[in-house]
């Protein structure tokens, strides 16, 4: 009994590990793919790497990276009309193209060494013709 139990163990391993794992992904332009998108920038702009959630707005208050974020709410969004590559021409679909909007709190270390908050709203807009997100910080 514990042989076969370990076999249909081992075959449901193995089985999983052959299902691609685009399953598993969020849809394109949906909102999960935004926040998962959205939380990997963060996360490089915290690592000091390229990212596209660094923007001069947000570096004002600090040279150094933030040290954490927490999106504070996530809500539908119109499109940026400037979510396209250079070069590249606005296609007349873009209206309907998915956007959220980001109201996230980011928190830097001030030149006195405490915390520093600072809360930015960013748009996210799924350019549907070129399959990928553009994250834009918006101005208030």
């Amino acid at each position: 009994m514990t042989l076969r139990v370990l076999s249909l163990i081992s075959f449901l391993t193995i089985l999983t590990g052959c299902i691609p794992h685009t399953i598993f992904q969020a849809k394109e332009g949906s909102e999960s793919a935004a926040r998962s998108h959205f939380s990997s920038e963060m996360q490089k702009w915290m690592a000091g790497q390229d990212n596209d959630a660094a923007t001069m707005s947000s570096r004002i208050n600090s040279t150094l990276p933030p040290i954490s974020f927490n999106v504070r709410s996530v809500v539908p969004d119109k499109p940026d009309p400037l979510a396209f590559a250079p070069g590249q021409t606005l296609p007349e679909n873009w209206r309907l193209w998915p956007a959220y909007r980001f109201n996230v709190a980011i928190e830097f270390k001030s030149q006195a060494g405490t915390p520093l908050e600072k809360i930015s709203t960013y748009t996210l807009t799924w350019n549907d013709n070129e399959k990928r997100w553009y994250l834009t910080e918006r101005t208030l």
